[in-house]
C-alpha cells in the first residue's frame, strides 16, 4: 500500500488488533475499507465484524474475496479459520488452516491447530481419513448415532462379499487341455549286403631331411618412452541457486514481502514469531517496525535495520556487500 490516509488507518487497526482491542480495530478497518479495498483490509475487517457484530456470512464472503485475490497468502486462511471458530464450525476451521499451510509455514496457523487439539481417529482405521467411506460414515455418526452399528455391519458385509468374489473368480479358471502327441510307427530299414573291408596299403616311409637352423637376429632395445602424467581437472564449483531469508520478531510488526516475481504478501507478526522463506533471485521487503525484527540472509545476520516504529524498505541480495554492521536500505516516511 502507498503512504496514504488508508495506510495510516490500517496500521492503527493492526496495532489495536494485536493488543486485543477488536472493537477499536473494527473502527479503523471500517474507515480503511471505504478508502482502499485491499485483500489484507478485507481479511482483517471480516474477522472483526464476525467477533463484534456476529456477521459470520458476510465475514466469510470477505475472506474468500481476499483469498481469490491472493491465493498464496496464508494470512487470509488464518483469518477465515478464526471466523469459522467464531461460528463454532471446528471442522471447516481445521480444513481452512491446513489449506493455508499448503502454501507456506505460518506459525500463527500452527498455534491455532495446536489449540484445537488432536482429531478423532477415523471410523475405519484400515482406510485413510480422506477416503469417501470414512468421510460419509463420519457425517452419519455426527447426525444419527443409531446408524453406527448398522453402517459397520454393512461395511463388513461389503468387504467380505468383495473378497469372496475375487477368490471365486480366480478359482474357476478353466484348465487348458494338453495336446496329444501322435506316435508314428517305426518302419524297419531294408537289410544291406555286408562287404568285406579292404585294409589300406601301408605307405612308404622316407627318411626326413634335417631342416637348416634359422639364424637368430638380436633386436636392439627400443628407447624407453616418456611417461606423461595426466593432471586431473579441478572439481566443479558448487553454485548455490537458492537464497534463504529468516525473520525473527522482537516486537509486533507488519511486513509486506515479494519473492522473485510473485505477488506481494502482507502479514502481521507477533513478538517471538519466526518465519523462513527461500527464493531463486531476490527478496523485496517493506517493514513497519524496523527496530522490532532480526533478519538472517543466507546464514548471515543483517542489521541494524532502523529504529523502533520506523518503516523501511529493502531488497536482498543487495548489490553492495554490508560491512561493519552497516546495511544500505531505502527509508520511507509515513
Amino acid at each position: 500500500m502507498q503512504s496514504t490516509d488508508g495506510e495510516v488507518l490500517f496500521k492503527k487497526g493492526l496495532e489495536a488488533f494485536a493488543h486485543g482491542d477488536t472493537l477499536s480495530a473494527l473502527s479503523y478497518f471500517e474507515k480503511t475499507i471505504n478508502i482502499e479495498r485491499s485483500p489484507a483490509v478485507c481479511s482483517y475487517y471480516a474477522l472483526c465484524i464476525a467477533k463484534e457484530r456476529g456477521q459470520v456470512s458476510n465475514a466469510i464472503s470477505l475472506c474468500n474475496e481476499a483469498i481469490q485475490k491472493e491465493p498464496g497468502n496464508s494470512l487470509h486462511y488464518l483469518n477465515l479459520g478464526k471466523v469459522y471458530l467464531v461460528d463454532n464450525n471446528k471442522e471447516e476451521a481445521i480444513k481452512t488452516f491446513r489449506a493455508g499451510l499448503d502454501y507456506e509455514t505460518n506459525p500463527l496457523i500452527v498455534d491455532e491447530l495446536n489449540k484445537l487439539g488432536p482429531r478423532k481417529p477415523p471410523i475405519l482405521p484400515f482406510l485413510e481419513r480422506s477416503n469417501p467411506i470414512n468421510r460419509y460414515l463420519g457425517i452419519m455418526f455426527r447426525t444419527k448415532k443409531w446408524l453406527k452399528l448398522l453402517s459397520i455391519l454393512i461395511s463388513l458385509l461389503l468387504a467380505v462379499t468383495f473378497v469372496s468374489l475375487i477368490l471365486h473368480l480366480y478359482s474357476e479358471k478353466p484348465e487348458m487341455p494338453s495336446p496329444t502327441l501322435k506316435v508314428k510307427p517305426v518302419v524297419p530299414l531294408p537289410s544291406s549286403e555286408v562287404k568285406p573291408e579292404i585294409p589300406p596299403s601301408t605307405p612308404e616311409v622316407r627318411p626326413a631331411t634335417p631342416s637348416p637352423t634359422p639364424e637368430v637376429k638380436h633386436k636392439e632395445p627400443s628407447p624407453p618412452s616418456e611417461v606423461k602424467h595426466q593432471v586431473a581437472p579441478p572439481p566443479p564449483k558448487v553454485k548455490h541457486d537458492m537464497h534463504t531469508l529468516e525473520l525473527t520478531t522482537k516486537d509486533t510488526t507488519w511486513i509486506v514481502i515479494t519473492i522473485d516475481d510473485s505477488e506481494p504478501k502482507e502479514m502481521l507478526l507477533q513478538q517471538g514469531d519466526r518465519v523462513k522463506w527461500s527464493a531463486k533471485n531476490v527478496f523485496s521487503l517493506k517493514i513497519g517496525n524496523a527496530g522490532g525484527i532480526k533478519l538472517v540472509f543466507d546464514g548471515k545476520e543483517i542489521g541494524p535495520l532502523g529504529e523502533e516504529g520506523q518503516v523501511v524498505s529493502l531488497t536482498l541480495p543487495s548489490p553492495v556487500i554490508p560491512t561493519d554492521n552497516t546495511f544500505k536500505k531505502n527509508k520511507e516516511t509515513e
